[in-house]
C-alpha cells in the first residue's frame, strides 16, 4: 500500500474508486490542504513474490544472512534512469558544462551523479573482510537518525561494540560540496574509491550540491518469509525511506559473489 498525491485546484473531487489500472486498487482518498511531499514518509511495507527458485537451500540462507548481517544499502538500478539514462545524463552535463533549466532534470541528474559514487564507496569498502570494522574517522550514524559522529582512536572498542549490536551504524559519503563528515583513515579510504571519477565530483561541486551521509548497510526490519512450494517464496519485510528494495532481492540472487555490477 502507498499513498499518492494527484494536484486539482479548484476542481470538484474525481471519483478515485472509478479508477482502474491492471493490479491495483484504490482503497482509500482524500482531500488534503497540503500536497504530499517527496520523502515524506517514514518508510514501505513490502511484499514480494519470487517465483522459479532453481535453490531453495541457497536463498534460505541468503535470507538468514540478510536477517543477521543486512544488505549493502545501495541505491537501485531505479535511481540511475531507464539504462542508466540519468546517469548518462549527469555526465553529458558535467562535460558540456550547459545551463540544465529543467529542474527535474537537474534534480535526477545530480541525484544519479552522487549516487553512484556512493555505490562505489560502498562497493570498495565491501571489498575488505573486515568492511563492518570501525576505523579511525569513520563518521557513525545512531540507527534511524540523521546525524552522525567521528569515530576517534580511543573510543574504537566501544563504538565497534555498539556497531557490532546495531545501535550505530557504519556510514558512506554522499559526495558533494563542503566537508564529506569522515575524517583522518577513513576520509582517505573515501577519496581514494572514487579517485577516478573526477567529472562526476566536478559537476557535484560545480551545482554547490552539498555533501551528505548514508548508512553502509541496510538491515530489513520485520524480514519473514513463506515458502509456497519448492521453487516460490514469499517475502515480508519493511525499510525506512530512501531504501530499495531491489537491493534486498538482489543479495537473494546475486550469482556473482560480490557487489560489483551494482557499483557500476
Amino acid at each position: 500500500e502507498q499513498w499518492l498525491c494527484a494536484r486539482v485546484p479548484g476542481k470538484e473531487m474525481p471519483d478515485f474508486s472509478a479508477f482502474q489500472l491492471e493490479g491495483c486498487k484504490v482503497l482509500e482518498y482524500a482531500r488534503h490542504k497540503r500536497k504530499l511531499r517527496l520523502g515524506a514518509l517514514k518508510g514501505n511495507a513490502f511484499t514480494l513474490v519470487l517465483r522459479e527458485i532453481s535453490d531453495r537451500r541457497d536463498v534460505e540462507t541468503r535470507l538468514q544472512a540478510i536477517r543477521d548481517g543486512g544488505v549493502p544499502n545501495y541505491f537501485g538500478a531505479q535511481r540511475f534512469g531507464i539504462g542508466g539514462s540519468n546517469l548518462q545524463g549527469a555526465l553529458r552535463w558535467a562535460q558540456s558544462n550547459a545551463p540544465v533549466r529543467d529542474r527535474n532534470k537537474r534534480s535526477f541528474w545530480l541525484s544519479a551523479a552522487r549516487s553512484a559514487l556512493f555505490n562505489q564507496i560502498v562497493h570498495q569498502r565491501l571489498k575488505k573482510p573486515d568492511f563492518n570494522q570501525v576505523v579511525d574517522g569513520d563518521a557513525l550514524q545512531l540507527a534511524g537518525r540523521g546525524s552522525w559522529f567521528v569515530a576517534t582512536s580511543e573510543e574504537l572498542p566501544e563504538l565497534q561494540r555498539r556497531v557490532d549490536e546495531k545501535e550505530l551504524m557504519i556510514t558512506a559519503s554522499l559526495p558533494g560540496s563542503g566537508e564529506w563528515g569522515t575524517q583522518r583513515a577513513a576520509l582517505a579510504f573515501e577519496q581514494d574509491a572514487i579517485a577516478q571519477e573526477t567529472v562526476l565530483q566536478s559537476l557535484l561541486l560545480r551545482e554547490k550540491v552539498e555533501a551528505s551521509r548514508r548508512a553502509m548497510l541496510l538491515y530489513p526490519q520485520q524480514l519473514s518469509w513463506n515458502w509456497w512450494d519448492d521453487v516460490t517464496v514469499e517475502l515480508r519485510f519493511w525499510l525506512p525511506a530512501g531504501s530499495f528494495a531491489t537491493s534486498v532481492v538482489r543479495e537473494l540472487i546475486n550469482t556473482m559473489g560480490d557487489y560489483a555490477h551494482i557499483a557500476e
